[in-house]
């Protein structure tokens, strides 16, 4: 279900409850936006843009998109999923996701959606659910403090896929591409391995972008030490290979399905790895034990995190994307040219 009831990034909840019955004649949340003020595509970072997934029974989360998911669009070939950072700036990440699309000559026929995660500091409107500052990067459960019921933020893009695969709305859709930049590429990495979604698409492809995240998801104890993987000593780093550096103490989402099955979506799913090779500074990034196993910086643990794959699981459908001289920059990752490539390219 989509909530025709736009998000109110930056203006009071009064404000927009009364603009949006003015403009749409909305009265409740089940209703579509009136497609009359609403251009196709839709490239404004502003509420015209925006909807609300149903993602349980009356709870929420808001969403930029181009093209209205309640509606649909028989020209649209092609969906775009892309996760803000640690900032929570989905208007950024929307902007960054229709301008990838231009580029590309796609724009007309690709459908961006910017979900946003919000925690408790966005004030997000009552139906609407939110999480702790580190829980929407990982796939938990929404806050006991908002409205139930709690959902997983992974269960969130699940949601997002559905409607996006779903042929009585998008009926030429055959590609779906799921990225996120910094903390957006942890959940992308994750999200590949745990992801519900893809197994119910039927004809539609799948393909996850992880652009310079902190961490991985490493699928073996193993971690990488002066050029070769041994097994850590637990009892220096205890937690290193708990979710979401490993796949021990796994949360309600991945915790569903058991580890084989973790191993074999990974290993098997189309997943490209993008990483700038100036991203090596230590702003933002995580460093706690069970991160500096990983590496000492962004780019580093990209590198390290191929080998892994390479040793452990050579038949990997993982696929190393280097953008040079670009650090640690969503516009810069996702506008260049190879970066253009791991989004629409084959």
């Amino acid at each position: 279900m989509i909530s025709c009831h736009p998000k109110r990034w930056g203006y009071s909840h009064l404000f927009y409850s009364l603009l949006t019955v003015f403009l749409t004649g909305c009265s409740s949340p089940s209703e579509s936006e009136d497609a009359s003020i609403r251009p196709v595509p839709c490239l404004s970072i502003t509420s015209v843009c925006t909807e609300r997934v149903a993602v349980g029974s009356g709870v929420y989360l808001p969403i930029f998109t181009t093209h209205s998911l309640s509606e649909g669009n028989p020209q649209v070939t092609r969906g775009l999923i892309i996760v803000h950072g640690a900032n929570r700036n989905a208007d950024d990440y929307f902007k960054r996701g229709f301008q990838a699309a231009a580029a590309v000559g796609h724009q007309e026929a690709t459908v961006v959606v910017a979900p946003h995660f919000q925690t408790s500091s966005d004030n997000p409107a009552s139906d609407e659910l939110f999480w702790s500052s580190s829980g929407w990067k990982r796939g938990h459960l929404s806050s006991t403090e908002g409205p139930r019921p709690r959902r997983s933020s992974y269960s969130a893009i699940d949601q997002i896929i559905d409607l996006l695969s779903d042929p009585s709305h998008f009926p030429a859709l055959t590609e779906i591409t799921m990225t996120g930049h910094s903390a957006g590429g942890q959940v992308a990495h994750r999200y590949a391995a745990t992801s519900r979604a893809e197994k119910n698409l039927g004809p539609v492809t799948m393909r996850y972008v992880v652009a310079n995240p902190s961490t991985y998801l490493y699928i073996r104890q193993e971690r990488e030490n002066t050029g070769a993987f041994v097994v850590p000593d637990a009892s220096v780093c205890s937690d290193y290979d708990d979710w979401h550096y490993g796949l021990s103490e796994r949360n309600t989402y991945a915790g569903a399905l058991v580890v084989d099955t973790i191993k074999a979506q990974l290993v098997r799913r189309d997943v490209r790895i993008l990483i700038g090779d100036a991203d090596s500074l230590s702003a933002s990034l995580d460093v706690s034990c069970g991160a500096n196993l990983q590496g000492p910086y962004r780019f580093s643990r990209g590198r390290r995190l191929m080998r892994f794959m390479d040793q452990f699981f050579p038949e990997h459908s993982h696929k190393e994307m280097v953008v040079p001289n670009v650090g640690h920059s969503s516009s810069g990752m996702y506008l260049s040219a190879i970066g253009l490539d791991a989004l629409f390219g084959t």
